[in-house]
């Protein structure tokens, strides 16, 4: 009978999922909604969640089950084939999601100085059948998702790999170093119109779009009549609370993207490649980014959207195995995390990038 492997990325907001034969060819996907939702659209409400309930396993136990339905129904997809035909499971994720997985207390995540609760590679059970391997990342803020992801590119020199979803990733190469750090940008871009039915991507490109015909001004204030009402277009009802959390989400990711090219000492206009992943970032308007402010005009051209690296890191790690898990050890342990809250610089840059601009370097 035919063996699989099976590639998990486990997002905060999304769940996508691979199957894969033994020659390496993808057999099938599968994407689905995080059932941890139900607690909260962030990590720090799921975080919450678990310290008022210590001894629960009800989100490991939603989690691990929902994984293993989705992999029963791609092997469905490929005739009469049981979850013993897969070899491993290899999960790649954010440093909460992975804690939870595996059901590891997310109590030093939460506080400074936020240490990992995992600082080794888990070999564990999905749902006490299948194998499966959680890799860790660098720092509570990076974990094997984005970390992973720029292995697998791999990320060359003087290139950036910006992971833009629930939260938003960056790491650098610049001088044979890796440099890495998160931006504090919340739930805004793929939960702020969540309720309406509405993705991220498609909320910020009607915002680039009243930006562009003058009925939104770069402050975020919307015309008088309606600076409190809010305005619909296009069925989605944006209101001055969705305009001034995008704001804040777009100034968290352009000061970080600052500070980490002024803490690598590179000028911005050598950078050769920026990779745009994750969920948001995969969907993003190019033209729509510029709009707003997420990345400088004179960058646009050097832009590549790469789909869900995160799952390709999986993929590729749970393939190669040991050798694999390796070599990624390798590269993220040569990686120097940069930290910039409480940086009396990155606050005066955050405050600079939170007007929603088309902005030149």
């Amino acid at each position: 009978m035919e063996e699989f492997f099976a590639a998990v990325d486990l997002g905060t907001t999304s769940v996508e999922t691979s199957l894969l034969r033994q020659d390496g060819t993808v057999a099938a996907k599968f994407g689905f909604r995080n059932p941890q939702s139900r607690f909260g659209s962030d990590v720090i409400s799921r975080m919450t969640y678990l310290q008022k309930h210590p001894t629960s396993t009800e989100l490991k136990d939603l989690t691990q089950t929902a994984i293993l339905a989705a992999l029963r129904k791609m092997l469905s997809w490929q005739g009469d084939y049981d979850t013993e035909c897969i070899r491993r499971v290899l999960v790649t994720c954010n440093t909460v999601m992975g804690a939870i997985l595996q059901g590891a207390l997310t109590a030093s995540l939460s506080h400074a100085p936020f240490g990992m609760p995992v600082t080794k590679h888990t070999e564990t059970k999905l749902k006490d059948e299948l194998p499966m391997v959680i890799p860790v990342g660098t720092s509570a803020f990076l974990g094997s998702d984005v970390c992973a992801g720029a292995w697998a590119l791999p990320l060359g020199e003087d290139e950036m790999l910006m992971d833009l979803g629930t939260n938003g990733e960056m790491l650098l190469r610049h001088d044979g170093k890796l440099f890495g750090s998160s931006a504090a940008c919340g739930p805004a871009f793929e939960n702020c119109t969540r309720s309406q039915g509405i993705y991220g991507s498609t909320t910020l490109s009607v915002l680039a779009n009243l930006l562009r015909t003058g009925k939104l001004s770069g402050d975020g204030i919307l015309p008088e009549e309606i600076a409190e009402s809010g305005i619909d277009v296009n069925g989605i009802h944006i209101t001055p609370k969705i305009i001034h959390d995008i704001q804040l989400a777009v100034g968290a990711i352009y000061a970080t993207f600052s500070m980490l090219l002024r803490r690598a000492g590179l000028e911005p206009d050598r950078i050769k490649t920026i990779y745009l992943a994750g969920g948001f970032g995969f969907h993003l308007s190019l033209r729509d980014a510029v709009t707003v402010g997420l990345i400088p005009e004179q960058l646009r051209d050097r832009v590549v959207v790469s789909g869900n690296t995160s799952l390709a890191a999986a993929e590729k790690l749970v393939m190669e195995g040991t050798a694999g898990l390796h070599d990624y050890d390798t590269f993220r342990k040569d990686m120097q995390t940069l930290q910039f809250a409480g940086d009396s610089e990155y606050e005066s840059c955050f405050y600079e990038s939170m007007t929603l601009t088309n902005r030149r370097i």
